[in-house]
């Protein structure tokens, strides 16, 4: 037991500081990504770190398994470079017992990995989606500058607002122009005053204009109505894009669904457990090196034998979505399934124990 905490030690350790770097990378990539488009009146600055806090969720499934890949490379590769794995050897230690260490760490975080991405996956991107759907329909005057055009596109249409002058302390915006399309239908409004209120119905903040005029007009037939009103609301359209819906689904509908694109959604979600335990397993041979080579000798090719993994199953799910291959089998199972014979090859008795004397 004592060996065997040594070693979960050596992995553990590596793991922690990866998973820390890995994560500050992503967090620090879309703190970017969200705060132009908070620049850019898109996005209320307010809801930036909630935004990226479910980003952080819904990638941990990505994250902890080459974290865990990488830790296993530079664990295990420091024991080879100070020769202490031949050491254990020469002690009587059988060469399976890493493997027998590295597979109960990859077991529980497999397990942990297989909850996110059936369970708290879904719930992250519903979360994350209701919060990009009410920043597409939020106005904040004080996110607003004067004098410049804010454009939103949606997948039924686009937006686009232009004020003249703002009165941030009365928060009140003056000389307003809007314009919404959607298809040949297009929509303009003028007024010469606009402010924001919060809607109690829909729990979203809701642009009003003032004494203003109201185009409706095609570009095939012109206009077909002007309309002048004293106070109008704008009311967002509660159109929600499929996609969004096959992130987000329950598993019960995705596991019974006609459809390849659902279907393929569920088997990643599925997937991902077993490959977190396959990718552990490849590490460990990943991890053999010589003092000559350096303790960062294989972290390369871990990289680059991780990035061919995820590109395939990538590949494997779009082929299962635009029906290439049968949804149920092999669907995206073959990647898994060609990782595992690869491993079956390693870990055979006779190439193993020829490798660990070597």
């Amino acid at each position: 037991m004592l060996l065997e905490r040594y070693l979960a030690r050596e992995i553990l350790k590596p793991f922690l500081g990866i998973c820390t770097i890995l994560i500050a990378m992503f967090v620090s990539f879309n703190w970017v990504r969200f705060l132009g488009r908070a620049v850019e009146a898109q996005l209320p600055s307010s809801m930036i770190l909630t935004l990226i806090i479910y980003k952080v969720i819904i990638a941990l499934e990505v994250l902890l398994p080459v974290a865990l890949l990488l830790s296993i490379v530079l664990g295990l590769g420091r024991l080879h470079l100070e020769l202490e794995m031949t050491a254990l050897s020469a002690c009587g230690v059988s060469p399976w017992k890493p493997v027998k260490v590295v597979c109960m760490f990859a077991l529980c975080l497999s397990i942990f990995v297989s909850c996110l991405s059936l369970f708290i996956r879904p719930w992250a991107y519903q979360q994350s989606y209701d919060l990009q759907d009410k920043a597409d329909t939020a106005f904040r005057i004080s996110d607003l500058e004067a004098g410049r055009f804010y454009e939103r596109k949606k997948d039924d249409g686009s937006f686009v607002l232009f004020m003249k002058d703002i009165d941030v302390k009365g928060e009140r915006m003056k000389h307003v122009f809007i314009q919404t399309e959607n298809g040949d239908k297009i929509r303009i409004l003028s007024s010469k005053e606009g402010y924001e209120r919060h809607d109690p119905a829909s729990n979203r903040i809701l642009p009003v204009l003032v004494d203003g005029y109201e185009y409706t007009l095609s570009r095939h037939e012109g206009i077909n109505r002007i309309t002048e009103f004293q106070e109008l609301t704008i009311f967002p359209s509660d159109k929600q894009s499929v996609y969004y819906t096959r992130k987000a689904s329950p598993n019960s509908r995705l596991a019974y669904s006609s459809n390849p694109k659902e279907f393929a959604e569920f088997q990643w979600r599925l997937s991902t457990g077993l490959s977190t335990l396959l990718l552990a397993l490849l590490g460990i041979p990943l991890s053999r090196a010589t003092p000559r080579q350096g303790k960062y000798a294989k972290i390369f090719v871990a990289v680059i034998a991780f990035a061919v993994y995820y590109n395939l199953g990538a590949i494997a799910m779009t082929w299962v979505e635009q029906g290439i291959v049968h949804p149920l089998f092999p669907g995206i199972w073959w990647v898994n399934g060609l990782l595992a014979i690869i491993l079956l090859i390693v870990y055979r008795p006779s190439t193993f124990m020829r490798r660990q004397r070597l």
